[in-house]
């Protein structure tokens, strides 16, 4: 099953249009990551020639320079009135949810999400707050179980209201699946009516955008505060951006300095992903158009099958009927094509598509991935 189809209208023009290209020169065409994961090489060479157009300028600590430009870009491309650099996304989620949470001392996260599996533990032990999960096994929870999960929070003789509410979109441990948007829609509605403030863990929200059609900022508005990871797809060496409104992020930057978040400098990581900001919508909906071209062309060989997953995003399996996976990835690394390690759980590949395919055709790469074919 394929994903859905580009919608009419802007996103599907700009995916037509020619895309914005990065400055350095030509990479191989990459399915194994979210991003284009720069040698160290080819991020120190990118690092001097953005330094050498002015766009690479120091920081200290966290202010001024690189750093201030790129909070100033992702501002403006999720529509929020400010955004801050953090070390971490464990960071950003943690410090966004002990803010917003208002003193209240229970938070709703996604049972699937990273805050909750993946984090240490780290809000509730240094934040002391109570998660609550929803939805385990999905990517999506309806608006039915948060209204659930808020009344059973204030029922009993010891009401402990809920403070916050956390989303993660697309779900990493559901294999990029997606949030159902029009549900993130009835979600935000209930919060607002109920004074209950939304925190969108985003890592990846540039990737689900680009295969739902809907843009960032249209996701960022429901939300008081977004976190955008600065390594998964804007090839930063590491960082976080977490965008809001002032209110909240001015408290949240003293949060970041109570709790060892205030680096002496952090240019090197800000100048990379504010280069990569600029034009990524463009490449990204040209990349998804030509996967979706490319999934159907290679689907009609009898040895191929593609299979995407249900409401997913960037992430989508191929199967391969017959001969040696190794032999078959090395051919195409030949041909300056990269695969990911052969899938343990399948015979084939789980392919990641992201910026490297803007520039290529889709005919050219189903040629390249059906020569390649062992016998």
């Amino acid at each position: 099953m394929l994903g859905a189809t580009l919608p009419a209208g802007p996103a599907a023009a700009a995916a037509a249009a020619p895309a914005a290209a990065p400055v350095e020169a030509p990479r191989p065409l990459s399915f194994t990551d979210d991003g284009l994961r720069l040698s160290p090489g080819e991020y120190a060479r990118l690092l001097v020639t953005l330094e050498q157009a002015g766009q690479a300028a120091a920081d200290i600590y966290l202010e001024g320079g690189a750093v201030a430009a790129m909070e100033q870009k992702f501002a403006r491309a999720l529509g929020k009135e400010r955004a801050l650099f953090l070390p971490s996304g464990t960071l950003a989620n943690h410090l966004a949810l002990r803010h917003l949470a208002g003193g209240r001392t229970r938070v709703i996260v996604p049972a699937e999400s990273h805050i909750y599996c993946d984090s240490a533990d780290c809000v509730q032990a240094l934040s002391h707050l109570n998660l609550v999960p929803l939805g385990p096994g999905r990517a999506t929870f309806t608006v039915q179980e948060v209204q659930a999960a808020c009344e059973r929070a204030t029922s009993g003789p010891f009401p402990t209201p809920i403070g916050a509410l956390s989303i993660e979109c697309p779900v990493r441990r559901r294999d990029g699946e997606v949030f159902d948007f029009e549900e993130l829609q009835r979600i935000a509605a209930y919060a607002r009516q109920h004074d209950l403030k939304l925190h969108l863990d985003g890592a990846r929200l540039f990737l689900a955008a680009a295969w739902t059609g809907i843009p960032p900022q249209s996701y960022a508005a429901l939300f008081d505060t977004v976190y955008i990871s600065l390594y998964k797809c804007f090839n930063a060496g590491s960082g976080a951006v977490l965008a809001g409104p002032k209110e909240h992020l001015e408290p949240i930057s003293h949060d970041r300095k109570l709790f060892g978040g205030s680096l002496l400098h952090a240019w090197q990581f800000a100048a990379v992903a504010g280069h990569y900001l600029d034009g990524y919508w463009e490449r990204s909906l040209r990349a998804v158009a030509v996967a979706r071209e490319l999934f159907v062309l290679l689907g009609k060989h009898p040895r191929l099958r593609l299979e995407s997953i249900p409401h997913g995003s960037n992430i989508h399996k191929l199967r391969v009927q017959g001969g040696n996976l190794e032999a078959y990835q090395a051919a195409l690394k030949a041909q300056g094509v990269l695969l990911p390690r052969p899938s343990r759980d399948f015979p084939g590949f789980e392919l990641r598509i992201n910026e490297s395919l803007c520039t290529e055709s889709a005919p050219r790469l189903a040629r390249l991935f059906t020569q390649a074919l062992p016998a």
